[in-house]
């Protein structure tokens, strides 16, 4: 049982790089609370130490629903007032396509600037942001949750640097999503404003390509998407897939649906492979289908062994925490800015240059 000691050490070691540390203190917004990530964020910059200043959003009850669930902070109904504030941070989960525009805003006002994904719908907003990231010295980031927040995806990259499963050369990932459409605003299925589903959901995948092989740059070969039993959306897409490469070689393929069956106990059933080439490393990121609702499995195999490891508890979730001291100090542990512009511009070109492989509207 070598591997299996290897995969403790490796947690211990991981978990033991984000042990508490005195920190400055630092303060946060929220604004615009349209898709539920914003409660996620907030909790994990809450539980880094971070303090909820002003809760603000164009629907009141969202903003007083927020409210209810932290119970601190202020309820505000004019942004402005988040804007003209000393806090150091604003965090946002508004409609996708409105996302660039008040980023733009919140670093022109002398703060940093906290995204779900995706954090845009085009490239000219993009481009946007760069412009002002240039201008401002002021810190754009984006809360790629499916790795970010996912300890058996941050004990992977752990096992992938040690050379555990040899030199990395492919990864597959399978993003699955329910739908719940009679919960979903109007908004969600709109691609002009949530971006499509490559850019969407499937940006949480990029991401992911670009931090385990740890490029650059990297090309999409190939993308298509699909609206396969939902012609009442028109535009919208229930399917999507793509196949991307590596400045360094590394090929990924992906696919992203919202098909989770109403039978899976969870909302979906997130996997990544890491293919290498003395073994591989399996995650079942958030439930081991018909054996455990929990998430964060880890299934490796070696030249020498394989192994099953329970990630969750034993790494810890240190993001926050980075950003918060990269912020303050003007690091790039959480995320480089290059590689959360990269990713972020990827899945744009995968959705914009995407095969549609039914009509629109047409059921199949």
């Amino acid at each position: 049982m070598a591997l299996l000691k290897q995969l403790e050490e490796l947690a211990h070691r991981t978990a033991a790089a984000a042990v508490d540390r005195e920190m400055e203190p630092f303060t946060f917004s929220v604004a615009g609370l349209d898709h539920p990530h914003i409660y996620a964020m907030v909790q994990g910059l809450l539980d880094a130490g971070a303090k909820l200043v002003h809760i603000y959003d164009r629907n009141l009850d969202q903003a007083n629903t927020l409210w209810t669930r932290f119970r601190t902070g202020e309820v505000v109904t004019e942004l402005s007032v988040l804007l003209q504030s000393d806090v150091d941070l604003v965090a946002t989960s508004i409609v996708p396509s409105e996302r660039g525009d008040l980023g733009v805003q919140v670093l022109e006002h002398d703060k940093h600037f906290l995204s779900a994904k995706a954090p845009f719908t085009t490239m000219s907003q993009l481009h946007a942001a760069e412009d002002a990231v240039r201008r401002t010295g002021k810190k754009w980031a984006v809360f790629y949750s499916e790795r970010l927040a996912v300890e058996a995806a941050l004990l992977a990259d752990d096992i992938v640097q040690e050379g555990l499963i040899g030199d990395l050369f492919q990864l597959t990932g399978s993003g699955p999503h329910r739908l719940q459409a009679d919960t979903r605003p109007s908004w969600f299925f709109d691609p002009r404003k949530n971006g499509g589903i490559l850019c969407d959901i499937g940006s949480h995948q990029i991401e992911q390509l670009l931090h385990y092989t740890r490029c650059s740059e990297a090309k999409v070969l190939h993308s298509k998407v699909a609206n396969y039993a939902h012609p009442q959306y028109a535009d919208w897409q229930d399917f999507g897939d793509a196949t991307l490469v590596s400045n360094t070689g590394v090929s990924q393929y992906f696919r992203v649906d919202w098909f989770t069956p109403k039978g899976l106990r969870v909302w979906g059933d997130g996997r990544t492979v890491l293919h290498g080439t003395n073994g591989f490393v399996e995650l079942r990121k958030y439930t081991d289908v018909a054996r455990s609702t929990e998430g964060d499995h880890l299934y490796v195999v070696t030249d020498q062994e394989e192994a099953y490891f329970a990630a969750r508890g034993k790494i810890g979730i240190p993001y926050f925490k980075q950003l918060m001291d990269d912020c303050k100090l003007g690091t790039e542990k959480s995320m480089s800015q290059e590689h959360t512009f990269q990713a972020a511009a990827l899945a744009i070109q995968a959705q914009e240059q995407a095969i549609s492989l039914t009509k629109a509207g047409e059921r199949r």
